[in-house]
């Protein structure tokens, strides 16, 4: 005598086959959890193979990191740390402030680094222009605070230039200095080189 599950699997096998049962099923025998016939188990296949697809996409690098700064467009994001890596070489050649004399020599120094990061972030604005879609939302966007931030040294270095030597400070955003916002895009798209820089 063939067991009711044994019935049952025989019975879907056979389904699959389209041939019939060899024998009657019993009363209530009946596995809800088995197809039945040849599209229940296509939906059942498609099922798995669509659960399968979306994990294995899911873990790639193709899906998004979930970050709203994150970027899709790696090419700008390579791109753009290799211009700021070169600007960071470049100002950290130059004059540091525990080498200042004095408030007015700080304001020079400040003076000569500030042009290098605004021709870096001309290139950078040069090469979003390329980027289309969200991605160039988030750039036009981030490069407004370093608009912002570069102002700030300007302002700065004036400051200095009287005789005054205050804490810098930057503007604010939402209640957060735009450098946070400066740096969090540069590190949320792996572009370290682009936050701001340490030399005010």
């Amino acid at each position: 005598m063939i067991s009711p599950e044994k019935r049952e699997v025989q019975h879907w096998l056979d389904s699959l086959r389209g041939t019939e049962d060899p024998e009657p099923e019993r009363p209530g025998g009946n596995r809800p959890w088995l197809p039945k016939n040849r599209t229940g188990a296509s939906v059942a296949v498609t099922v798995l193979v669509v659960m399968a697809g979306f994990w294995i996409w899911a873990f790639s690098p193709l899906a998004p990191s979930g970050h709203p700064d994150a970027l899709y467009d790696v090419a700008f994001t390579e791109d753009a740390e290799d211009v700021c890596a070169a600007t960071v070489a470049a100002a950290d050649r130059l004059p540091g402030a525990a080498e200042a004399t004095g408030p007015e020599d700080r304001a020079r120094q400040i003076h000569t680094s500030t042009p290098l990061f605004e021709e870096m972030v001309a290139e950078l604005r040069a090469e979003a222009s390329q980027v289309v879609g969200a991605d160039a939302d988030l750039l036009n966007a981030w490069l407004a605070d370093w608009d912002t931030y570069l102002g700030d040294r300007r302002a700065y270095a004036e400051i200095l230039a009287g005789g005054s030597d205050p804490p810098f400070t930057v503007t604010a955003r939402d209640g957060d200095a735009v450098t946070s916002y400066i740096d969090i895009f540069a590190e949320v798209n792996a572009m370290p080189s682009c936050a701001t820089p340490e030399d005010v």
